[in-house]
């Protein structure tokens, strides 16, 4: 804007330059000429006297002579003057320059130092005067960098002391509020879709849909475990029988909301309306012991809620749990938590069940020591291995970049999947460690010279991206690798995006500014509002497993597709989805607009082995 303002400047003062410019330029010529009719005026004077030349000569000695016009009498012709010859003689009337005289008379240069003061005086006033005009552009063009910087609009604050400018930022607000409102509709119509094809109306809680989809997509993951509560309270028909729909909708929220509380501790746990008095709950990596202790204090916080007079307090609740494995599917995973719900029932008072559990259980239930032990070993001696799996776009059938995905390896040299070990380190307090030295790892197989992948996305955990200097840490290691700049993406879970949406914005500014780019990934796993596109610079969108298996045979999911793909256009974000394992789900993928695929249906994760993985 300053190049600009001095433009404007120079373009309002040349013209005052110019006239002045012109104005001294005929001062000059007509003093000038007017010397020029002074010393021919001299000159016809004295041939109007007819002196011969000895009447010349006598003159000459005259001290008088023609001293105005600083003329003289000569014989002689001079170059460096002026000579005007006399009739009859041989003598000349010479005269200095007239344009000499002009331009060193102390008159003349008064008159020039005087010209010079009053453009001089004139240039700053007019300088003055187009600051003040020029401040409301120079707001509105500031506003205009800092909306294109930041990727959102600012409120515009602009002191209108013009009729244009106030036509101009009238037009700017108004065309702000517009796509303010229609940003604003887009969301809540996206948000109103999840919710109905993925809540519950009554509960605002998951329905059985969106309970299916998530277990169905834990176990297509790789080593999948965990447990599945069902929650009966069979009191609440006979609640609605006595005091109406009102007061067992309220009794059932409330008992909702204790379950909510209790579960808070858990991550990344799913919480569903079954049936109309049965809720179900998916509790993802969780080792035996722990679904024993949270079922059981469970219990005794829903049994202590306060039934209506006539209720038998005794008797308001049943669960029944399921341990599995990845090797389960799930209508046997559903149909043993609902026997056990059952023989829980038998059992008389309000009481939780479960069956014994397999091999897999018992091989993975690791004492928090234990795994500390081990994860600190495989921190020392970077015991990490690193597997890619590719992003394949959806126009070309290109790799649009690799997801790193990590095992580590445990005494006897077996690789255990990240959906173990993560929840233990994370118990662990040792996810930072493990993040930074997944990133040198990935920084250095990017610089190898035989390393295929053009661009990674690597996995970085809340914990991590919470901690604090982490953003320092992280580009403190790219700045290691000036080679991978701009190759490197990081993928957080829309869950967290929109849960810690205050505390992540500064991080993940800093990381995009310095060419890291954000994904959201998981999108779809939880019913959110999508505005946090609006606050983050996300790059791509990537759809939870949990949307994408047999999409081609669920509509919900597909309208649910749709209007993410509709509100992510706006904001020029692909839409990438994960977990893609059959034909017929890509090609309904591709129908519906999704710009890149990853899953086994494509390739199955490469194992890395190289020696730039190798610790220095």
């Amino acid at each position: 804007m300053l190049a600009k303002a001095k433009l404007i400047e120079q373009l309002q003062i040349k013209p005052l330059f110019m006239i002045m410019a012109v104005f001294y330029l005929l001062v000059c010529f007509f003093s000038v000429l007017a010397v020029y009719q002074a010393q021919n005026s001299q000159h016809h004077s004295l041939e109007a006297l007819a002196l011969n030349n000895q009447q010349l000569e006598d003159l000459v000695s005259k001290t008088a002579l023609l001293h105005r016009n600083f003329a003289r009498l000569t014989l002689n012709k001079e170059s460096s003057s002026r000579q005007l010859a006399i009739t009859n003689s041989h003598w000349y009337l010479s005269f200095q320059q007239p344009i000499y005289l002009v331009f060193t008379s102390p008159l003349y240069l008064f008159f020039t130092l005087v010209l010079f003061v009053i453009g001089w005086l004139l240039q700053k006033k007019l300088q003055r005067e187009l600051v003040i005009k020029l401040k409301s552009l120079q707001q509105l063009e500031h506003w205009a960098s800092l909306t294109l910087m930041q990727g959102s609009t600012n409120v515009l604050a602009i002191d209108n002391s013009s009729q244009e400018i106030e036509t101009i930022t009238l037009a700017i607000r108004q065309l702000q509020q517009k796509i303010n409102d229609n940003t604003a509709n887009d969301i809540a119509w996206d948000k109103s879709i999840r919710a109905s094809a993925l809540l519950d109306q009554e509960t605002r809680i998951g329905n059985r849909a969106f309970f299916n989809n998530r277990l169905q997509a834990l176990l297509k993951e790789e080593d999948a475990q965990g447990a599945v509560l069902l929650i009966q309270f069979k009191e609440i028909d006979l609640v609605q029988n006595l005091y109406g729909y009102q007061q067992a909708m309220s009794l059932l929220l409330t008992l909702i909301q204790v379950t909510k509380q209790r579960l808070q501790d858990q991550p990344g746990y799913f919480l569903a309306r079954h049936s109309d008095n049965e809720l179900s709950v998916l509790l993802p990596n969780v080792v035996i012991k722990d679904v024993e202790k949270l079922a059981d204090l469970l219990l005794k916080k829903l049994a202590a809620v306060v039934m209506p007079v006539g209720i038998n307090q005794e008797e308001s609740v049943h669960i029944g749990a399921s341990y599995f494995g990845a090797e389960q599917v799930p209508y046997q995973i559903m149909s043993e938590a609902d026997m056990a719900l059952r023989a829980a029932q038998l059992q008389g008072p309000s009481q939780w069940f479960m069956f014994e559990v397999g091999e897999l259980a018992l091989v993975k239930a690791k004492g928090s020591l234990k795994w500390r032990t081990l994860l600190n070993a495989a921190i020392n001696s970077n015991g990490f291995a690193l597997f890619f799996q590719p992003v394949i776009a959806s126009d070309s059938a290109t790799v649009l970049h690799h997801e790193v995905l990590s095992k580590v390896k445990d005494k006897n040299g077996a690789l255990i999947s990240a959906r173990v070990f993560f929840p233990m380190a994370q118990k662990c307090g040792l996810m930072l460690q493990i993040d930074l030295l997944i990133l040198i790892q990935v920084c250095r197989m990017l610089r190898a010279k035989k390393a295929q992948q053009n661009k990674c996305s690597i996995n970085v955990s809340i914990d991590s991206l919470l901690s604090a200097g982490f953003a320092e840490r992280f580009l403190s290691i790219l700045s290691s690798f000036p080679e991978v700049k701009g190759q490197l993406m990081i993928e957080i879970s829309e869950y967290q995006l929109v849960n810690h949406l205050s505390k992540l914005q500064a991080t993940l500014a800093a990381l995009s500014t310095a060419g890291v780019k954000i994904i959201a990934d998981k999108v779809g796993q939880y019913v959110v509002s999508a505005h946090y596109i609006n606050i983050y610079p996300i790059y791509a969108m990537k759809l939870h497993r949990s949307i994408v298996i047999d999409i081609d045979k669920k509509i919900e999911n597909q309208v649910f597709i749709q209007s993410l793909r509709t509100l992510a256009a706006a904001k020029n974000i692909p839409v990438y989805a994960l977990g893609v394992e059959k034909q017929a789900e890509w090609r309904a993928l591709l129908q519906l607009g999704v710009k890149g695929g990853q899953g086994h249906f494509f390739t199955e994760p490469v194992a890395q082995v190289a020696q730039a993985i190798a610790r220095d």
